[in-house]
């Protein structure tokens, strides 16, 4: 895709969501938040946020190495790059920086780092899918579903990642076996290696739920602070369905766009009046958007000119 029709689609998008979500009475809430909103639950939310690009490191750490240990710096500030890069550019085109920013800090081929972050990815869909359909069974939102239905949609996608790793580590042997793609599938599919010992499994998939749960903590504490209607259920349900549709390649300007018109639908959903669901829906942006573009730069500014071994990972 051409970068200037790139930006126009992504500016496209960011209109047509902000033609959705803004109304006159709700300008007129947003521009009393800056005296109204509590800010201790903002600041925490804040510090949230940084710890949950800690955990994603980690989790690359686990994913890339198949070691337990603890992230180095590098890669804490990769993540933060990554994530904000995911934000400033538009249809996810942040996700290309991670391999290239692991080839030059830890000398990981393109393909490698490729391949560990689609993992991640697909985890990741996983788990916030499991947390959306928990929610809403926690919520009773089941419309002609038995609650019992989602309780076990929800334990399946539970173990969909160890099934996931155990049937792709099957195709990873057979393509190796084949001589025009058993190079680029061996490294293509090196995190499936990493993850190979069960107790490394166990260690990244819990890293995501932790990453995602602490992530939906976070949300609780914005709407809480900036509206009395978003129960924490609600909250974790609108941050599960943020998540999602933040992961599709459609977004606009700042990231602005289809995660928080999921948000606003699944909150009202929960029974969240319309007004609040967006009020809280653009709170919520506008601290993972700073926390995004601050560590961000931060990670950018003081990773300048440096270059860590592999070890460090």
């Amino acid at each position: 895709m051409r970068p200037m029709l790139s930006v126009l689609l992504a500016v496209a998008v960011t209109a047509g969501c902000l033609w959705f979500l803004l109304t006159p009475e709700i300008l007129k809430s947003l521009g009393r938040l800056a005296t109204e909103a509590q800010l201790l639950p903002i600041l925490a939310a804040f510090m949230l946020g940084a710890l949950v690009q800690w955990l994603r490191a980690w989790r690359f750490a686990v994913m890339t190495t198949g070691r337990l240990a603890l992230p180095g710096v590098a890669l804490v500030r990769i993540a933060f790059q990554l994530n904000g890069l995911n934000f400033l550019l538009p249809f996810r085109l942040g996700e290309l920086s991670y391999p290239v920013l692991m080839r030059r800090h830890y000398g990981y081929s393109l393909l490698h780092s490729a391949g560990v972050l689609l993992l991640a990815r697909l985890f990741d869909l996983a788990t916030v899918g499991a947390i959306l359909v928990a929610a809403a069974a926690m919520l009773h939102l089941a419309v002609g579903v038995n609650r019992v239905v989602l309780v076990l949609g929800a334990l399946g996608l539970v173990v969909a990642p160890f099934g996931l790793a155990l049937a792709a580590r099957a195709l990873r042997l057979r393509m190796a076996q084949s001589s025009g793609t058993g190079e680029v599938a061996a490294r293509l599919t090196a995190g499936l290696a990493a993850i190979g010992d069960r107790h490394v499994a166990m260690t990244a998939v819990a890293l995501g739920f932790a990453i995602w749960l602490v992530f939906g903590f976070a949300a609780i504490l914005v709407a809480h602070a900036v509206v009395a209607t978003v129960s924490p259920g609600a909250a974790m349900l609108g941050a599960a369905a943020g998540n999602i549709a933040f992961a599709l390649p459609i977004n606009g300007i700042a990231g602005i766009g289809p995660a928080q018109a999921a948000w606003v639908v699944a909150t009202m959903w929960a029974g969240v009046p319309r007004d609040d669901a967006v009020i809280s829906a653009l709170a919520l942006h506008a601290v993972v958007l700073t926390n995004a573009i601050v560590l961000g730069a931060l990670a950018t500014i003081t990773g300048l000119g440096r270059k860590s071994p592999a070890s460090n990972t």
